[in-house]
């Protein structure tokens, strides 16, 4: 009788150890889970703008649109094209121009003495085809193909309604806002490294019209242009979409060419892509 007491009294007091470590055990694995997930989770973005609440944006793609003179309808069909495929890649086009996180920023040219009008900045709140698992389970399907669509919408629909609005001006000084981009949108030079993504695009006729330089009239020295307006373009990418026009050809040579190709190389920029359209 007293055996069988003892054997009775030591299954109850493991079955009395076990069940009563259980909560705390649960409670252990539900607390690493919530401080997991508090450190893995992917950072807080603004609901408007989509960019990192702690400034933490890791690269910017920054397009510059000149319509001194009006785009074609074909000119406007391609850009159109480019801004749907700014984050997507090929055997060609290895690297996107514009990944998750990053900021898009759109400025028109405007007349000499008057500031770049900005029209459009937001970063990118990535692709629904390519979230991560973590963000698949943070954030309903639905709701990111919300946020990608009015990226998406909200990107051309500020620019087509720009480039409609906009009426020809008489000058075109592309430098000077070049020169206002780099002070304003990218960081110092110093802080730029060839691993950086920063991007400037260009859709311009390219054809210098202002006070310190008049393609119209003649192509004069760069090198007197960058002493009076100096531009430091260290490890940014650059990319023109040359707008071609009959009405300009006659001023958009090889001779005009060679002039940007120098200006840009003297300010140290990674010119990536010269495309006539």
């Amino acid at each position: 009788m007293s055996k069988r007491r003892d054997r009775n009294t030591r299954k109850r007091s493991s079955n009395f150890s076990f069940s009563s470590i259980l909560p705390w055990l649960f409670g252990s694995l539900l607390i690493a889970g919530i401080v997991g997930y508090m450190i893995i989770r992917p950072p807080a973005v603004n609901q408007k703008t989509f960019c990192d609440e702690k400034g933490n944006i890791p690269g910017v793609t920054v397009l510059l649109i000149d319509v001194s003179d009006k785009l074609s309808n074909s000119q406007k069909a391609r850009l159109n094209n480019e801004l749907i495929n700014i984050s997507n890649t090929s055997s060609s086009r290895t690297e996107a121009v514009l990944n998750k996180g990053e900021k898009l920023v759109v400025y028109f040219v405007e007349q000499e003495g008057i500031k770049p009008s900005l029209a459009f900045s937001m970063c990118h709140p990535g692709d629904i085809s390519k979230r991560s698992l973590l963000e698949k389970f943070s954030e309903g399907e639905s709701f990111a193909k919300k946020k990608w669509e009015k990226f998406s919408k909200d990107t051309t629909t500020e620019i087509d309604n720009k480039i409609s609005q906009t009426s020809s001006i008489g000058t075109s000084p592309i430098i000077e806002t070049i020169q206002f981009i780099r002070s304003k949108e990218f960081p110092p030079p110093s802080l730029i490294n060839e691993n950086s993504n920063y991007n400037l695009i260009i859709w311009s006729d390219m054809i210098q019209n202002s006070e310190i330089s008049n393609h119209f009239k003649q192509i004069n020295d760069y090198k007197k242009v960058l002493r009076e307006n100096p531009l430091v373009l260290n490890s940014i990418k650059i990319s023109i979409f040359q707008l071609m026009s009959k009405k300009y050809i006659k001023y958009q040579t090889n001779k005009q060419l060679m002039w940007w190709r120098k200006v840009f190389a003297s300010s140290k920029a990674n010119l990536k892509l010269w495309e006539p359209l």
